[in-house]
């Protein structure tokens, strides 16, 4: 389990890969974002991107799903108040495949709640050469370490028991 005290400045973590399918795209596109660019081939061809391409809200989706499985699933988040930018950076196309990274900007405890804290994550769909495709500064909020877990649960023993892999950790 992670809690607040386990997100330090400058760690990064992967969250795992995502595969575009054109499939998702037109479900996606034709549910929540119906501009024909997300949900018909043919009017995709003539546009500006010359070929379908995912809404950015579904890549956001895609990174959120990383998000969840790959570390708030193991840990002790109790939600977000918001995010402070989205960018949409490049087209994301079917067939790309997408690796979901986190590094973590910053974090304080909460003004309002003592034993919660808010955790600033960079959050990145990075595609196949290395472009950054979509990025977000998002808040989250996660649970303070309990006291009486202090002993039991050190960050060292936390990061080794759940599945997110620490890329980078500042000395």
């Amino acid at each position: 389990m992670r809690y607040f005290e386990d997100f330090r400045t400058g760690d990064v973590h992967e969250l795992g890969t995502v595969t575009v399918t054109a499939e998702e795209v037109l479900d996606f596109g034709r549910r929540f974002d119906p501009q024909p660019f997300h949900t018909d081939p043919d009017l995709a061809a003539q546009s500006p991107f010359g070929g379908l391409i995912a809404s950015g809200w579904h890549s956001a989706s895609m990174f959120m799903r990383r998000y969840v499985d790959g570390l708030l699933a193991y840990s002790a988040c109790t939600g977000s108040p918001g995010v402070d930018e989205i960018r949409y950076l490049r087209p994301v196309r079917p067939g790309d495949v997408l690796t979901a990274r986190v590094e973590v900007l910053g974090s304080r405890p909460s003004p309002f709640n003592p034993s919660t804290g808010v955790v600033q994550p960079k959050c990145t769909l990075v595609d196949a050469d290395g472009n950054v495709v979509f990025s977000m500064i998002l808040h989250s909020i996660f649970q303070r370490r309990p006291a009486e877990s202090d002993a039991a649960h050190p960050a060292s023993t936390c990061a080794a028991q759940d599945p997110v892999v620490r890329v980078r950790t500042p000395a």
